[in-house]
């Protein structure tokens, strides 16, 4: 082992121990109790020499007492007494061989939780302590006592006590085995004199009491693995995805379909549930508990299921207890028990829970123990079988799920919640914050403490006017119930049905196409909510595509007529993960950026003014967010300074916010990039100067689909409209994988621009404007000319009775060809600045002013 040691300058060495040999030593009493998976709970508090003082009959009236050398450990919960061998360790170095006796004996252990009373004074010898413990060996009983109709319980001690029925004593020498077969969440006994398994299900720190407890008076005690290791094993043998399963939380709980449960639909609150052929259908029909038919009952008595969450995941594990006593339990086969594993992001709480308990008692079984859950469209009853559970569970769960980093369901009925108005429930001035201590049923989600002036008129109406979506966007039927929300009701939506974060306030609103960094080709409609705490993205059900999330997003569109409530999907970026906003030319999109590729999303907006809104609005809520100041700029010297100018990304205007969020905007020299891609794309490089930039634009292309109906649909391409002095050009864009993030090793697949159509202005022969094609499109005709520079030929017939222009005759080829582009540019700004730039291109090219044709 290795000590401290002081060598002094006479060589003398002076050896102090450490904190290794104190960890040796709690090893050592965590051996001797058998018990070193809870290594952690024989820390220890004091290590004193001490005497024990015993009584010795004398021949004279008065008794000897002998005193025993003893060390005496203190641990948070024990007392033990050891002989300990103070002179042969640590080992001398003539030591061939090491001592016949351990240097430490355990001679008494006990519990401090039975200490009784403690004397002092000279009685039995001076100055001695008498510590009085209750004698748990004289005993030796284990009683198990249980509530019948627990259910109807009022929380009445009295009823409580008078509803207790013992079941099972047994003294601790009839105890044949005892093990966790789960560990810290079942603990298994069995009778010498009975054939029959008792299995107790508790909280991990009781069963590990009981374990302890038994452990110290009875050797049939197995040691168990934690349940971390136990779950790993499982998913091991069951060749199950892993990812992050740090068990983070572990419950006991029975689940039920309560439309197969006729007793509790009457005690019970009712809610829309699946016909017996759906939820046997349903992927996840076998979570519910499994069903057995007892002897002595009736009814079929529901086996408990054991709930564990991790990070990102909650497992079932359904345990057969009757295959489970045949000992059909091997570590590679585990028959015994079931494994499911059920992504967070696809679970969350019913809509209406908490909706029917302020009618009920506030000592309710229900309000206790029974949480309705809801995944894939499937719900779910979860009875908790211990009192407190519940109110942990539902405190762990919603901690996890905020935490989560993709995209998640939400969901909310078509018609006020609890079936009632939302006026009947308004936002007081002064909203008392739910908490779990005062209201659990009321945990499903944070509740905030509003100021007296939140919220105001003027933002529930500023709140009102944003929520307008435009009408190109396609909405899903979810998002296309939320943008008739006004005023209160669109403020309740986001408390109840997206905000994670306490003591948040939502502030903006916008409605825009978003785009993922991992999935660059797929456009998104998202309803964005900026709130003091977060940006969320109430996503469309395209979001389906994103990942590998197509197990969990199996939504049917034919499901929403069928239903109440409606589902969405929600993205959350909490404003302390914030990195960088990257604003895009002309203001027409912008790239949020947080610490991961998950957190990169490109809003756009397809329009200046809505994004310099947004980021005026975030720019404010973000200087509420206390953030250390940064430190001051180290000075540099010449050559650190202008050495470093060759990094290969493009230096644009960068503003660090007191939030430390950078606000990168593009610089004239991503203009010239831009520039000098476009005169390579035309191969003429030479001519830079004519291929300068008059306008950039996000617009859409429309195209004709042919339809089943006798209406054409027509569909919208995204496109990058580029007008230069003499050309007009399409372009595809990566609107969100430029610029590089830091995390970027190697640069995208593609490029961002890549160019699709170009059409000389000159070669313009008129601009159709109005609804005819698609409303507020712009159709510019262009003759198709093959050749840019084509001079055409025109003859007439001189022996022509009269003159007549249809007789001219182009004799250099066929020339009547045109070429449509159907343009739709959201913005109105942009569309009145690109009609009054091309056209006047177009007079100083042609020297006549641009047709304009107005369609119906």
């Amino acid at each position: 082992m290795e000590n401290y040691e002081l060598v002094h300058s006479s060589r003398v060495k002076f050896i102090y121990p450490s904190e290794e040999e104190i960890g040796d030593l709690t090893y050592i009493v965590a051996e001797k109790m058998g018990d070193l998976a809870n290594l952690h709970a024989y820390n220890i508090l004091l290590y004193v020499l001490a005497f024990q003082v015993c009584r010795s009959k004398s021949t004279t009236s008065e008794d000897q007492h002998l005193l025993h050398p003893k060390t005496l450990i203190l641990t948070g919960s024990d007392m033990f007494l050891f002989d300990e061998d103070y002179v042969s360790y640590p080992l001398p170095d003539f030591a061939k061989e090491p001592p016949k006796r351990d240097k430490y004996r355990l001679t008494d252990a006990r519990r401090i939780r039975d200490l009784d009373r403690v004397l002092m004074g000279y009685q039995t010898y001076p100055q001695a302590l008498t510590f009085v413990f209750d004698d748990l060996e004289s005993p030796d009983l284990l009683c198990n006592l249980t509530m019948d109709h627990f259910a109807k319980l009022t929380g009445n001690r009295q009823s409580v006590t008078g509803n207790m029925e013992n079941v099972l004593t047994v003294p601790f020498i009839e105890i044949e085995a005892v093990g966790f077969d789960v560990p810290e969440t079942c603990l298994s006994l069995k009778l010498k004199t009975s054939d029959t398994y008792w299995y107790f299900l508790s909280d991990s720190q009781n069963l590990k009491e009981i374990y302890s407890c038994l452990n110290m008076f009875n050797s049939a005690v197995k040691n168990s693995s934690s349940a971390q290791e136990f779950i790993n094993q499982l998913l091991e043998s069951h060749q199950l995805t892993d990812g992050d399963t740090v068990v983070k939380g572990a419950f006991a709980a029975h689940l039920l379909n309560l439309a197969e449960v006729a007793p509790c639909n009457q005690q019970i609150h009712s809610f829309p549930t699946d016909s017996s052929s759906e939820a046997k259908n349903s992927p996840y029909s076998d979570i519910l508990s499994f069903t057995w038919q007892s002897e002595t009952h009736q009814d079929p008595v529901y086996v408990p299921c054991l709930l564990f969450l991790t990070p990102s995941q909650l497992c079932i594990m359904k345990v057969d207890f009757v295959a489970l006593t045949k000992k059909a339990k091997t570590l590679e086969e585990k028959r015994w028990v079931e494994l499911i594993q059920i992504p967070l992001a696809s679970v969350l709480l019913h809509p209406k829970q908490g909706c029917s308990s302020s009618t009920q008692p506030a000592g309710a079984f229900r309000d206790g123990h029974v949480l309705e859950l809801m995944t894939r469209l499937k719900f779910v009853t979860a009875v908790f079988l211990l009192p407190h559970d519940k109110f942990l569970f539902l405190s762990l769960f919603s901690q996890l799920r905020a935490s989560l980093q993709d995209v998640k369901t939400i969901a909310f009925f078509k018609v006020k919640k609890c079936h009632g108005s939302i006026k009947s429930c308004p936002l007081s001035p002064t909203m008392t914050r739910r908490t779990l201590k005062s209201s659990p049923q009321g945990l499903q989600r944070p509740h905030l403490t509003l100021s007296l002036l939140y919220p105001s008129d003027p933002l529930i109406q500023k709140l009102t006017d944003e929520n307008q979506c435009p009408f190109h966007l396609s909405v899903s039927p979810s998002l296309h119930f939320l943008t008739g929300l006004k005023g209160n009701d669109l403020v309740e939506f986001f408390y109840n049905s997206v905000a994670e974060v306490e003591n948040e306030d939502i502030k903006h609103l916008l409605w825009s196409s978003v785009v993922f960094y991992k999935a660059p080709d797929v456009e998104i409609t998202a309803c964005i909510m900026l709130s003091t705490k977060a940006v969320y993205f109430v996503l469309h059900d395209s979001a389906a595509q994103l990942g590998d999330q197509s197990l969990v997003w199996d939504w049917k569109p034919s499901d929403h007529e069928k239903r109440d409530f409606l589902h969405s999907y929600c993205f959350t970026i909490k404003l302390n993960d914030l990195q960088s906003v990257n604003v895009g030319l002309f203001d027409q999109y912008f790239r949020v950026a947080g610490p991961s590729a998950d957190h990169i999303i490109s809003c756009l907006t397809r329009d200046s003014y809505s994004t310099h809104a947004f980021i005026q609005q975030l720019m404010s809520v973000l200087s509420f967010l206390a953030k250390t100041p940064s430190p001051e700029p180290v000075e540099q010297d010449f050559y650190t300074e202008f050495g470093n100018k060759s990094t290969g990304k493009m230096e644009n205007y960068e503003l660090v916010h007191s939030s430390r969020v950078k606000f990168i905007y593009p610089s004239e020299e991503e203009i010239g990039d831009l520039t000098y891609i476009v005169a390579e794309k035309m191969g003429d490089l030479a001519n830079l100067h004519a291929y300068n930039i008059l306008l950039y634009v996000l617009a859409f292309q429309v195209c004709r689909s042919k339809s089943t109906t006798s209406e054409d649909q027509h569909l919208l391409h995204p496109k990058t409209l580029i007008l230069t002095g003499s050309d007009m050009f399409l372009f595809d864009e990566d609107y969100v994988s430029y610029p590089l993030p830091d995390f970027a090793k190697e640069p995208p697949k593609r490029d961002k621009y890549r160019l699709t159509d170009a059409r000389r202005i000159r070669d313009l022969d008129r601009v159709l404007m109005g609804y005819q094609t698609y409303p507020q499109a712009l159709t510019f005709v262009f003759d198709d000319l093959e050749s840019p520079d084509l001079l055409c030929n025109l003859t007439m017939d001189h022996f022509a009775s009269e003159f007549n222009t249809s007789d001219m005759k182009r004799t250099t080829g066929s020339v009547d060809k045109e070429v449509q582009w159907c343009i739709f540019v959201p913005g109105s700004d942009s569309r009145e600045k690109l009609i009054s730039l091309l056209a006047r291109q177009w007079e100083l090219l042609c020297s006549r002013e641009l047709p304009l044709e107005l369609t119906g």
